[in-house]
């Protein structure tokens, strides 16, 4: 990473859980240093028009996002030739400041009734705590949803490092949240729907309940998939997904922001905090998981999805992670380059996206998820310790600061969920026609 100028402390690298802008502090002659309920009034005044972008300083009206009508009505034609599509997830991960090893810090999702991704056990701090990945203040879960196997929820979420600085551990709130989601998700009764926005709010309720985590903050995208493909999804905040299919970006969330560096957050803030911040000015933000932008997709079989934490988004744009997911899957034999179509799904995709046949028979170094989650991971860790690239961090800090000195990438934990739908029907027919060759 390159060095930074001298007006540029360390706490320009740290997300923020405090919003102060410069024009808060005077409104009608009087300093809101002097008059904190004015601030607060103030305060309440932006939050509710401060665009969810990386441009900060334009408002717009608050809207979910949905699929066009001409996608709507394509995803709606195809998930009837989709009657049954299985998910294979993998996760990986690299904690700030810490050797990526691939093989040690990439896992599957196997699938079950009592068990999840990301779920903590333990009565105390420390035991949780000892059982987490190698994800520093990242985190993330998948589980059934109430032992139903063609639900699935899954999350990703990065604790906001601005926490650090008052002597708490951001980890524990966003690992807190996701396993209190993973435990939801299981529990959940048979019967009933759950949305990705309820799952989020039951996990912040269970979260900020939690005697032992005394205060913290995080963003967090949560999804829910059906046996059909569907897709609901919520993000709020700078974490996100992107859906590619056969080598275009179909799908991809936008970061919801404050001010620069200042992402929608989720956070339990003591008392003597509060009190502080309207003595001495700014208010710290505490977004609501209705605050959350929702989404609703159709998964469409050999597609690729990935929920990435800012460590991912702050390094590599779009487009990259597009390059690297389209070459993979092409050196993998997962698309197949064909002259008419640019792609088209390969047949072997089911054998791929088991871990036994990707290793013994295609002699992968484990299932084809995993692969692109670790390619996605080890690219994201290079960059962001690469000085002369400029990621999208970068470009917003020159865009933002254009007289500060910053280039290259940005150190932080990354965390990765990759997810590849699977049309089961498809695959047995693929299968019956190899078994014929």
């Amino acid at each position: 990473m390159s060095t930074v100028g001298a007006v540029r402390g360390p706490a320009f690298l740290t997300r923020s859980l405090v919003f102060t802008p410069s024009h808060i502090n005077y409104r009608a002659g009087k300093s809101s240093r002097r008059d904190p309920a004015l601030a607060y009034r103030v305060f309440l005044d932006l939050h509710r028009n401060i665009r969810r972008s990386l441009n900060p300083y334009k408002t717009h009206a608050r809207r979910s996002l949905h699929s066009s009508a001409r996608s709507a009505s394509s995803t709606s034609s195809s998930s009837s030739a989709i009657p049954h599509i299985s998910l294979h997830i993998a996760a990986s991960s690299s904690g700030k400041g810490r050797k990526y090893k691939p093989e040690l810090n990439t896992v599957d999702y196997q699938p079950s009734n009592i068990e999840a991704l990301g779920l903590q056990r333990g009565t105390t701090l420390d035991e949780r705590r000892s059982g987490r990945p190698d994800s520093g203040q990242d985190a993330y879960f998948v589980a059934r949803v109430g032992q139903d196997p063609d639900t699935t929820a899954f999350a990703i979420a990065d604790g906001v490092g601005g926490w650090s600085d008052h002597g708490i551990d951001p980890a524990d709130f966003s690992h807190g949240l996701c396993s209190y989601m993973a435990e939801t998700a299981l529990s959940w009764p048979h019967d009933e729907k759950l949305s990705p926005q309820r799952l989020l709010e039951i996990g912040y309720e269970k979260t900020i309940e939690d005697p032992t985590i005394l205060a913290g903050g995080t963003t967090a995208c949560v999804a829910i998939t059906q046996g059909d493909g569907r897709m609901r999804i919520a993000n709020l905040g700078d974490s996100g997904f992107l859906q590619l299919r056969l080598g275009t970006v179909h799908h991809s969330s936008t970061p919801q922001t404050h001010a620069f560096n200042t992402p929608y957050q989720l956070s339990l803030t003591p008392p003597e905090m509060l009190a502080q911040a309207l003595i001495f000015g700014g208010v710290p933000l505490n977004d609501k998981p209705d605050r959350a932008d929702l989404a609703d997709h159709m998964l469409r079989h050999g597609d690729v999805l990935v929920l990435a934490t800012d460590g991912v988004w702050d390094n590599l744009n779009s487009q990259d992670v597009l390059s690297i997911v389209s070459n993979t899957m092409r050196t993998a034999g997962a698309w197949l380059r064909t002259p008419e179509q640019g792609y088209t799904v390969s047949p072997v995709l089911s054998e791929l996206v088991d871990k036994s046949a990707a290793t013994q028979k295609h002699k992968l170094p484990g299932s084809l998820q995993s692969v692109l989650a670790a390619a996605i991971v080890g690219e994201a860790k290079t960059a962001s310790h690469n000085a002369k690239r400029d990621g999208p961090f970068a470009k917003e800090v020159q865009k933002n600061f254009p007289y500060d000195p910053w280039h290259g990438g940005k150190v932080d934990d990354i965390s990765v969920l990759v997810v590849i739908p699977v049309d089961v029907a498809m695959a047995k027919e693929n299968e019956q026609i190899r078994a014929k060759l």
